[in-house]
């Protein structure tokens, strides 16, 4: 299956204008955001982990996280590699 280059630009653009628009409303809903609610939405998600730091958890998010990415990059690089563009 060939894949439309106009198309899939067009996508790409289209994408791009959504980031900016969701880039904005974020930095708008930040920008009004109290300390006080900062904290409340930090203690939520903290209590939610049930204190991970004293299991090892932040650690091992970290390793998971790290694995993530590095299967994602290996799954590109070999894209790549098949398209003869490495």
């Amino acid at each position: 299956m060939k894949l439309d280059r106009e198309i899939i630009l067009q996508t790409l653009s289209g994408y791009a204008e959504v980031n900016r628009i969701v880039e904005n409303e974020r930095r708008i809903r930040l920008r009004t955001r109290t300390d006080r609610e900062s904290l409340a939405i930090f203690a939520e998600l903290y209590r939610t982990w049930e204190c991970p730091e004293k299991d090892g958890q932040w650690e091992r998010l970290a390793q998971l996280r790290l694995q993530d990415h590095a299967r994602l990059r290996a799954a590109f690089e070999a894209a790549a590699r098949k398209r003869g563009e490495l």
